[in-house]
Parts: structure tokens; C-alpha cells; sequence
């Protein structure tokens, strides 16, 4: 019950007081006097101001110290490991095929070291790669057979077209 007559107490004032604003509001601005506004900012202190915030995203590192996201590409879900290391975006042929890649057997043209050796690859395009609020169209990426690759790579066929740092347990990665 008392909650109840403190809100209706609160909501009283509060009715009185808005009527009052608003007259002294009126009032002002029938007295004729121009309202004054903050001056606009001069060219220089326009040119210092902070630049809008672009889209960011922030990854944090796993227990073995690397970053792992889920990405989308070409619109579907693929969990990745972000590379530094890797020229290109890297996926095997399952997921090549899941993200509507279809290659011939003339793809296969070029060779990539492994940890198991030396094994073919193909080249082709994906769309899309969106990582969180983050976007790029038209990335490369290397595909390789079926078992050659445990996890998909985010290489920097997609790092390169994002502003990214580090400090060790966090990735922020920028557009």
C-alpha cells in the first residue's frame, strides 16, 4: 500500500510541475526575445572532433591463446580460425559445396604445403564473409580436400580488408 501512495504522490508532483515548464517555456518565447543557441563550432575545432565509430568487432582468445568466431559466408554459418597466417580464407570441399561453390576437376590446379604434405587446391570466390557487424564482399578464398583441413581458416584475403590489432587476448578487428 505504500508503494502505491508513493507512486501516486511522485506522479502528482509530477503533473503540477510539467504544466508549470511548459507556461515558463511559453512565456519565454512570447517575450520576443531570440533564442540563443551555442555558437557553431569553428572550422578548426571541427576538424579535431572524434570520428564517428565504425562497425567493430571484438574477438576474445580460447585457452590455447586463438581466436575462433563463427563467420558467415555466401549467407550460411561457418566456425572459424582466424590466421594471420593463411594468404587466403581457407574451407574444405563439404563446406565449398554447402556454400554453392561448384568446382571442376580442372580447379584443381593449384598445390598448397600441408602439415601432411603437399595437397591440391582450388581457388574460387565467396560473396560474401560477414564476421559480426562486419562485411566484405568478393573474397578469395582457397579450398582444399576433404580432410586436409580440420577447421576453416579466416585468412587475410578477408584481414586485409579490416583495420585489426591485437593485445594477446583480444582481437578487435575494424571496417
Amino acid at each position: 500500500m505504500s508503494k502505491f501512495v508513493l507512486i501516486l504522490v511522485v506522479s502528482s508532483l509530477v503533473g503540477l510541475a510539467a504544466p508549470s515548464v511548459f507556461e515558463r517555456y511559453r512565456a519565454q518565447m512570447l517575450s520576443g526575445q531570440v533564442e540563443t543557441l551555442d555558437p557553431a563550432p569553428t572550422l578548426q575545432d571541427a576538424a579535431v572532433a572524434s570520428p564517428v565509430p565504425g562497425r567493430v568487432a571484438r574477438l576474445t582468445a580460447d585457452r590455447e591463446g586463438h581466436f575462433r568466431a563463427d563467420v558467415r559466408m555466401n549467407g550460411r554459418p561457418v566456425p572459424v580460425l582466424v590466421d594471420t597466417g593463411a594468404t587466403l580464407v581457407a574451407i574444405d570441399e563439404a563446406t565449398a559445396r554447402r556454400l554453392g561453390i561448384v568446382l571442376r576437376p580442372a580447379d584443381w590446379r593449384h598445390s598448397v604445403q600441408t602439415a601432411n604434405g603437399t595437397a591440391p587446391a582450388a581457388v574460387a570466390r565467396l560473396d560474401r564473409v560477414e564476421l559480426g557487424p562486419l562485411a566484405v564482399r568478393n573474397v578469395d578464398v582457397m579450398i582444399m580436400r576433404d580432410g586436409n583441413l580440420p577447421t576453416a581458416l579466416l585468412g587475410m584475403s578477408f584481414l586485409n580488408r579490416l583495420r585489426f590489432e591485437s593485445d594477446g587476448s583480444q582481437l578487435t578487428l575494424r571496417q
